[in-house]
């Protein structure tokens, strides 16, 4: 949702468009044919299907980041947009079945996110989203566990356009069950006057890092233009097979 704004400055009046539903494609490239936009969901209702963890089974976590501008990943707002980072949760059958669930944090609302910052949170179903890099972590059934209970936990957080956004979500979520192995929490200067927050532009920065210089991330790190997966709680209709993204360039 595009919200139209003005900002009144000291001798300045400037009027400028600014997205804060983080909209479910970039638009310098879009990929033909997108059917699936963000979508609301009841998280409880959204990760029941985990509730009957399975020993023989796999589990993953997938942190994405699709940063606003694909060919400057560092640039934090682009064509009224900031991008957006969110989570893929999978559970592999032996048969390679996989169920996931692919789901970020946003703010209920579009203006009065910019005017007053705190505002109900909602969380969307974001299959078949594109990003631009993406860590992916295996983990125990245990582990897992603990992963869907605080996505469930932390859904329940106001959402602030600086201290706590789909970066912060994401990003607490995935630490979760880092188990001595977490994310860095890198907040970034936005544009205009919103101060310091998280970015998936700081997401891009720390796994460049982390793929240069820690050897046990290095091989869980992919940058490349994907797409996720596609929820089958959304689209029952769709099987899928095997755990990886659909990359869509190098």
């Amino acid at each position: 949702m595009l919200k139209r704004v003005a900002c009144l400055l000291p001798g300045i009046f400037f009027c400028c468009i600014i997205s804060f539903s983080q909209p479910a494609r970039p638009s310098q490239r879009s990929v033909a044919g997108e059917p699936f936009p963000a979508t609301d969901v009841n998280i409880h209702e959204y990760l029941k299907i985990f509730g009957d963890s399975s020993k023989n089974a796999a589990y993953r976590i997938t942190l994405c980041a699709d940063v606003p501008n694909n060919e400057k990943p560092l640039q934090v707002f682009y064509q009224q947009e900031t991008g957006h980072v969110f989570l893929i949760l999978q559970r592999i059958e032996e048969t390679n079945d996989t169920i996931s669930r692919v789901f970020g944090f946003y703010p209920n609302g579009g203006m009065q996110t910019l005017f007053f910052k705190k505002t109900r949170s909602l969380i969307k179903d974001n299959s078949n989203r594109e990003h631009d890099v993406a860590i992916s972590k295996t983990l125990l059934a245990e582990q897992f566990d603990t992963v869907v209970a605080k996505s469930i936990e932390l859904a329940g957080r106001k959402y602030h356009m600086n201290k706590y956004n789909c970066y912060d979500y994401a990003i607490e979520v995935f630490n979760s069950a880092a188990s001595g192995s977490s994310l860095p929490l890198t907040h970034v200067r936005f544009p205009f006057l919103f101060g310091m927050g998280g970015s998936p532009c700081s997401v891009y920065k720390d796994l460049e890092k982390l793929k240069r210089s820690n050897q046990q991330w290095e091989a869980s790190i992919v940058f490349g233009l994907m797409l996720a997966p596609i929820s089958a709680y959304m689209y029952p209709e769709i099987s899928q097979k095997g755990i990886a993204n659909q990359r869509i360039m190098p």
